[in-house]
Parts: structure tokens; C-alpha cells; sequence
């Protein structure tokens, strides 16, 4: 998600896995920890899950990128800094299908993992379902005395509770990441994995053309998730597209100087 990769820290945590080398940033566990503090009373139990979740969910996301890559002839690393992460590699095939295939595989990684997590609470005895995204579930509906929930702009997932409550929260956790993460990755905005997309498309055929179209699309779509923000309340989400919305104007203005 990044736009570059962050220098490098004495703190940096370095590993391998699956032969990637990864290199986790300091402000990495600064900003999982802000995120997941819910004001004075979050338990530190939950905490440690959701510093867990994020580090999870966004290695496996990069991981997705990077096998991608490997697959199309580069040797990628992995960074995880803030929020985000970035999956970088010099050297793999720049070919439009190439570079759309690797920036769709980082969602997909994440929805495979929603996907396994559904397919782990129903196999320890625990029936789970799916509602649409305009019906009110009921306990009645799901057929179940009780029930936990997790309800998203585009589906309700409901299962039979674990008697541990950090337990559920894990699975709420594991499932909200990766679903909605996912999604809003899909989103036509720079630098997202849908951005990228975008990019590539319109660049077919009409390279200096499609730079500037999609990065029109980029800013007009994150602004209006901004404004989306702003409306629900949601500060987070205004200032986190805001953001993006002001990178993308300031990167087609500048493209369109150096251009003209």
C-alpha cells in the first residue's frame, strides 16, 4: 500500500519466510497498537489478539504480492511499516497482465484466509452462515439460541459463540481484517491494489493518457470516501481517504507540468 519503501531502523525486526526476506518497521507496532486501543478499557488480552490479527492478516495480504511476483521471474522483499505494507521487487515482469495479476493476488490472499478461518469454525462444531447486506438478522433467522455476528457493508457472517470470549473476538478480528481490507484494497484509488489496477488499464494502448485518467479516477474516488467519512462520522476513514485524495491531485498536477 505504501508509495515507498521507509528507511531502515536499528529497531527493524528482520526473518524470512517461504525464502522472502521481511523487514517489519518500528512505527509498524506503533500504529497496530493505536488502532486497537478502544479508549481506557481495552483489555490487554485483546490488544495482544488484534496486534497479532493485523501483523497476520497484512503478511499474508504482502504474501500474496510476493508470490505473484516470484512467479512472474523477481526476487521480492517484504516490508510492513504503519498501517500498511509493501511487497517491493525490481526485477519481475512489467507486462500489464503480469502487474495486474500481482496487485489482485494481495486481496485474494486475504480472502483465502477469511476463507480458511470459516472453514476452521465450522469444523470445530460451530455452525456458520452468511446473510445479505440489507437483511436485520434475527436469532430466529440464523436459527440459533445465540449467536455472534459480524456485519459488513456487503454481507453478515454469524456463527454459534465459542464459550471464550477471546476466542470470538479473534475470529471477528481475523474475519473484518481480511474481508474489508480486502475490499476497500479493490477500491480505484492510489496507491491501493485497485489503483494499481486501474493504472495498468488505462494505460493500454495510451500510456501518458492513462496515467492522468487514472489518477482522475484515484482522486475523485477517495474523495468521495472522504466525504462518505465525514458524513458516518467515521474520522478515520475521512482522513485516511483524504489523504489519498489530495496525493493523487498533487501526482496528476505534477504529471500534468512535467507532461505539458
Amino acid at each position: 500500500m505504501l508509495l515507498r519503501e521507509p528507511p531502515p531502523t536499528p529497531a527493524d525486526l528482520h526473518f524470512k519466510l517461504f525464502g522472502f526476506p521481511v523487514r517489519v518497521h518500528p512505527y509498524f507496532w506503533l500504529v497496530t497498537v493505536l488502532l486497537g486501543l478502544n479508549g481506557k478499557s481495552t483489555p490487554p488480552e485483546q490488544l495482544v489478539i488484534w496486534a497479532i490479527v493485523l501483523f497476520v492478516s497484512i503478511l499474508v495480504h504482502e504474501l500474496g504480492h510476493a508470490f505473484m511476483q516470484r512467479h512472474f521471474g523477481g526476487r521480492p522483499w517484504i516490508t510492513l511499516y504503519a498501517m500498511g505494507g509493501l511487497a517491493s521487487c525490481d526485477d519481475c515482469d512489467r507486462h500489464t497482465r503480469s502487474q495486474v495479476l500481482i496487485s489482485l493476488a494481495g486481496p485474494c490472499a486475504g480472502f483465502l484466509l477469511a476463507l480458511i478461518v470459516v472453514v476452521a469454525v465450522r469444523m470445530a462444531g460451530h455452525p456458520l452462515g452468511f446473510l445479505g447486506p440489507w437483511t436485520q438478522p434475527t436469532l430466529e433467522s440464523v436459527g440459533l439460541v445465540e449467536a455472534s455476528l459480524l456485519s459488513t457493508p456487503l454481507i453478515t457472517i454469524f456463527w454459534q459463540p465459542f464459550e471464550s470470549g477471546n476466542v470470538n473476538y479473534l475470529v471477528r478480528q481475523l474475519l473484518w481484517v481480511n474481508i474489508l481490507w480486502g475490499c476497500v484494497n479493490l477500491l480505484p484509488i492510489y496507491p491501493l491494489d485497485g489503483g494499481q489496477v486501474v493504472r495498468e488499464l488505462c494505460q493500454i494502448g495510451r500510456p501518458r493518457q492513462g496515467i492522468i485518467l487514472s489518477l482522475q479516477i484515484s482522486a475523485l474516488c477517495a474523495g468521495a470516501m472522504a466525504i462518505l467519512g465525514l458524513m458516518s462520522g467515521e474520522l478515520f476513514v475521512a482522513f485516511f481517504f483524504g489523504y489519498f485524495a489530495y496525493m493523487s491531485y498533487q501526482t496528476l498536477k505534477a504529471y500534468q507540468t512535467s507532461v505539458w
